[in-house]
């Protein structure tokens, strides 16, 4: 028997690892489902400081980085760090990506070399709010899985 495919749905606050094995009953199970809101909130929201600094009543310059980008690349690391577990457990034979615009990117680069061996595919599609029976009859039109 062939090591199952697995499959990431994601979108910057919410990822579902999904496994089909063609060999069982129920061919898709959802195996994690994990969220995280801040990627959504608004600046203070997510715990970070108003833009700059101010002397004397001036602004000063804006944050480098956007603390919602901020938040996406800390759940990109996280999806990725659960990935990289199931791939030394040697439980994934392929993985297969689904994410949007730009997470795909920073969830990409984010897999260490030994998972992203085992990509065999990626789109940028969102499709983290479809039903599972949905989702499974979906990939399997479009895409043969």
């Amino acid at each position: 028997m062939d090591k199952p495919i697995w499959v990431v749905v994601a979108n910057s606050s919410m990822a579902r690892v999904l496994e089909f094995n063609p060999d069982k009953p129920e061919r898709w199970t959802e195996k994690e489902c994990l969220t995280h809101p801040q990627s959504r909130q608004q600046g203070v929201g997510a715990g970070h400081e108003p833009g700059g600094h101010s002397i004397a009543g001036r602004s000063g310059l804006a944050p480098r980085t956007d603390p919602r980008e901020h938040e996406r690349h800390e759940f990109a690391r996280q999806v990725a760090h659960t990935v990289k577990a199931l791939v030394s457990a040697g439980q994934i034979g392929s993985l297969v990506v689904f994410a949007t615009n730009p997470f795909l990117g920073q969830l990409l680069g984010q897999l260490e070399d030994a998972t992203t061996k085992r990509v065999s595919a990626s789109h940028p599609l969102d499709l983290t709010g479809l039903p599972l029976p949905d989702l499974a009859r979906r990939l399997h039109a479009e895409f043969g899985l």
